[in-house]
């Protein structure tokens, strides 16, 4: 029976009198930030997943260190929730091809080729930040696009099923020489020679308005690539065989290439499955399991933004990233500015704001990129911190107020020696940055773990008689113990 007050549940316990519930989690989204060994992992992050796994919401958990799996099957088997329990891995003997699953899709975006192109286009460009890319980076992107496009019309139109893999066969069997497809041992050997021999014998069949896509795609792929530069050629097909050719072997081949789909969105928002990958970057490599995780993600976050949640719809869901900035991409921050609407409560957990400027926004000092999206993660918690810019951007956002600086002076000898005190109004941070460097850390003999939590809202629990406004920040001491 699904629950219509799903958004209210409880989640987390900040004090006797503030409590988060998933509705704070969906409009807000969660940023958690710590330097190495602050606990931000085993103590804030580990409550809200105890949270969200206690009130029986679904969601899709990503990984980058090694012991992450086995923490969270701990977690899961604490709450009661392994039944739930999806393991996506190269072991597990399950599948998920993505562009099967776009393809079917439910809703009115099945089938359509331009989602598919903005897929790879956002894999191609994992750890190019735009903000570094060139003008002729930008062109051999766009190259790709038009590639990838007059191959999926072929393919389509030709009734073929669609995949990485197939994809790959077709775009590097092209001719590469004007005139080549006359040739027998072009025509033989070519998997493009095949599609087009299928093509024709389903042309009586197109509409008018598909003869026209074919009619496009084909010369480009028939006519016009092969007339290209060979360098700018050669450039536009590493571009995109950078990132398909891994697709091609085992594992990533029989995990994303078969035509399947074990497991999906909708099952964490409608059957409450978690969804667990367990790829960890730090353990299969950083660039492939990024993109594997990353590719899923992406199809997720997607398929989530296309449902609107009301009452009673579904159970909402949530997305797990520890190590988040290892995990970005450049749709990110669409997501993140829309995704309450649909539900889903973000957490991402990250050492500190530095990482998430210089890996996918650009910015070699956290900017306009990087505060944008943190603006987007209304619910802000603080661990020990060492890093300058993190430690600032949490004491700003807390804010100033104004304060009086006494001032003492004396002077004069005698029965002329004189005092003079005296004040001054300035403006100080409410928070001085400094603090969140004398946060407590857990180690051997302390679980606790101190943090700084900012919602932007007032804490009921700050509200005193000689503060009866209340602070919009609240200390709260996180345990490994739960």
């Amino acid at each position: 029976m699904k629950n219509k007050d799903v958004l209210d549940k409880p989640i987390l316990a900040l004090s006797e009198s503030d409590m988060l519930t998933f509705r704070h989690l969906v409009e807000g989204g969660v940023l958690i930030t710590g330097g190495l060994g602050s606990g931000k992992s085993s103590t804030s992050g580990r409550a809200l997943a105890m949270g969200m796994l206690r009130a029986g919401i679904g969601g899709l958990i990503l990984t980058v260190k090694s012991d992450e799996t086995a923490h969270w099957k701990d977690y899961i088997s604490k709450a009661g929730r392994s039944d739930d329990l999806i393991i996506f891995s190269a072991e597990s003997g399950l599948s998920f091809d993505p562009l099967a699953y776009t393809w079917n899709q439910p809703g009115r975006g099945a089938g359509y080729i331009e989602s598919i192109i903005e897929l790879f286009t956002t894999l191609i460009a994992i750890g190019k930040p735009e903000a570094h890319a060139s003008s002729e980076s930008r062109y051999f992107e766009l190259a790709v696009e038009e590639l990838m496009r007059a191959t999926l019309v072929m393919q389509s139109l030709a009734g073929e099923p669609i995949s990485i893999t197939s994809m790959n066969n077709i775009i590097v069997s092209l001719p590469t020489e004007p005139g080549q497809i006359e040739t027998t041992d072009w025509q033989a050997s070519s998997a493009a020679a095949k599609l087009v021999e299928k093509i024709k014998a389903r042309c009586d069949s197109l509409s008018e308005g598909q003869l026209e896509d074919l009619d496009n795609a084909v010369r480009f792929a028939l006519e016009e690539w092969p007339k290209e530069d060979p360098r700018t050629r050669s450039n536009v097909l590493s571009t995109w065989t950078g990132m398909a050719s891994k697709f091609t072997y085992d594992p990533l081949r029989r995990m994303f290439c078969s035509g399947k789909y074990d497991f999906t969105p909708e099952q964490v928002t409608h059957e409450r499955r978690l969804i667990l990958l367990d790829v960890p970057v730090l353990e299969f490599g950083r660039e492939a399991s990024r993109i594997c995780q990353i590719l899923i993600k992406i199809v997720f976050q997607r398929a989530w933004l296309r449902h609107q949640y009301v009452p009673g719809c579904c159970n909402g869901g949530f997305l797990f990233q520890d190590e988040f900035s290892m995990l970005l991409h450049r749709l990110e921050n669409h997501f993140h500015t829309v995704v309450r609407s649909s539900a889903i409560a973000p957490i991402c957990l990250t050492t500190n704001i530095l990482n998430l400027a210089s890996e996918e926004f650009g910015e070699n000092e956290p900017g306009s990129k990087t505060y944008s999206f943190l603006g987007n993660l209304t619910i802000k918690i603080f661990h020990h911190q060492s890093d300058i810019r993190t430690r600032q951007y949490a004491a700003d956002l807390i804010g100033q107020e104004y304060r009086y600086l006494d001032n003492f002076s004396a002077g004069g000898r005698g029965t002329q020696a004189h005092a003079n005190v005296g004040g001054q109004r300035h403006l100080a941070h409410i928070l001085e940055p400094v603090e969140l460097s004398r946060l407590v850390k857990p180690d051997g003999q302390n679980p606790y773990a101190e943090a700084i939590v900012y919602t932007g809202s007032v804490f009921n629990a700050t509200k005193t008689q000689n503060n009866p406004k209340g602070n919009t920040y609240l200390r709260v001491l996180f345990s490994r113990e739960i």
